[in-house]
């Protein structure tokens, strides 16, 4: 039978410091950048669910023939306002979380919520059919798509790189460190 290794103490002061830099990312990951990411996720749920009754409203409304509201603007509005921007500021909490990692830049995210909204915006306007017919609504549409799609870039490269930000739990990176000093 083996006997068990006790640590060195170089072994205990690697381990001591390993698990004071663990505490203190943690108390980081709940303290401002963590407000501040929040605040940001519940942006985005709070824009999702204007779209929601914004189109609801709207729905209401045409089929009562009050406003002259076309379905095609309806779709883009919940489908990018209300479902895409709900799923963006739940990923923005989750994404991070589950990656045990800060967000990759707060500022990209930002510019993506006001972006996405840009582009709702002008996609359901240009599809609503309240726009007079002289108005050339194909620029108007194909700028909003590029923004929209822009957007759309945005949060996917913000989240890869949050994804790729991962190394594992603090306690996974607690025993790689132990393991490798022991080496």
């Amino acid at each position: 039978m083996r006997k068990p290794i006790a640590p060195q103490p170089s072994e205990v002061r690697l381990i001591f410091h390993v698990d004071l830099q663990v505490l203190d990312d943690l108390k980081l990951a709940q303290g401002p950048i963590a407000a501040v990411v929040m605040q940001l996720s519940l942006k985005y749920v709070k824009a999702s669910l204007i779209y929601l009754v914004v189109g609801g409203t709207l729905i209401l409304l045409t089929f009562a023939h009050l406003v002259p509201f076309e379905m095609t603007a309806f779709y883009f509005m919940q489908l990018y306002g209300f479902v895409a921007m709900m799923i963006f500021g739940l990923s923005y909490l989750f994404v991070p979380s589950f990656a045990h990692a800060f967000l990759y830049s707060l500022r990209l995210a930002k510019l993506q919520f006001w972006l996405m909204n840009l582009g709702v915006v002008g996609l359901t306007v240009s599809f609503s059919g309240l726009l007079p017919h002289v108005v050339n609504i194909r620029f108007i549409v194909i700028g909003s798509l590029l923004i929209q799609v822009l957007a759309l870039y945005l949060h996917a490269y913000n989240l890869w790189r949050t994804m790729r930000g991962w190394k594992g739990s603090p306690g996974e990176k607690l025993a790689r460190q132990v393991e490798s000093s022991r080496s």
